[in-house]
């Protein structure tokens, strides 16, 4: 099985904790159906890495459709919240 990668830049402490509530509710939303595609691993892993401006979160998945589905989610709700906050 091969890993699929997401880095996600986050800019701001506010893009940060935006970002900590969808990994969040995206769990919430798919761990059962996840769970039994990658039973003999996590189907999510989240590390974060320094950068210049901010941090780069680099989202690890087992199944890219999961990848798919949570860089889909987390373009709206980024889209969301700078349309909010302008």
């Amino acid at each position: 099985m091969t890993d699929v990668i997401v880095t996600v830049p986050v800019t701001s402490g506010e893009e940060d904790r935006l970002f900590g509530r969808y990994v969040d509710s995206f769990i919430e939303r798919c761990a059962q159906e996840l769970a039994k595609a990658c039973e003999d691993a996590p189907f999510l892993m989240v590390r974060s890495d320094p950068s210049l401006g901010g941090a780069v979160k680099v989202v690890i998945f087992q199944e890219p459709n999961a990848a798919n589905a949570f860089s889909q989610g987390w373009t709206q709700a980024r889209r969301r919240w700078t349309q909010g906050a302008a």
